[in-house]
């Protein structure tokens, strides 16, 4: 019975040693953007030859796009720019033509459409 409960123990423990690989707050990008984060909620910002791509994350869980609403806006030498974004699949919303310019300012607004609670963040391009 020793045995079985020192194997328990090391299970346990080698459980709790591999767990902050996936610990509350994980902010690598997934997608090859950049991140940022406000509160819980993680954004990922992923330009694209074709545009943009915006992915939202929340408890660190995907946030469903088909129940928000997202937009961005851009400033670039004094130019301001307001481009609403298009869900897509998963947690994701395209911005599709636009690019963004080295140094260029970000915000994101994302709107859940049935709380109407807003989260936001903001980027620098690099």
């Amino acid at each position: 019975m020793t045995n079985r409960l020192a194997a328990c123990a090391a299970l346990a423990l080698s459980l709790s040693v591999a767990s902050p690989v996936l610990a509350h707050g994980f902010t690598k990008p997934q997608h090859g953007g950049i991140v940022t984060t406000s509160g819980e909620t993680l954004f990922e910002l992923v330009a694209k030859p074709a545009g943009v791509q915006l992915y939202v994350i929340d408890d660190d869980e995907p946030v469903a796009a088909s129940g928000m609403t997202a937009s961005l806006t851009t400033n670039t030498g004094g130019k301001t720019q307001n481009v609403p974004l298009k869900p897509a699949a998963g947690n994701r919303f395209d911005g599709p033509a636009l690019k963004l310019a080295p140094g260029a300012k970000v915000a994101v607004m994302v709107i859940n459409k049935t709380s109407q609670a807003h989260l936001g963040g903001t980027f620098i391009i690099k």
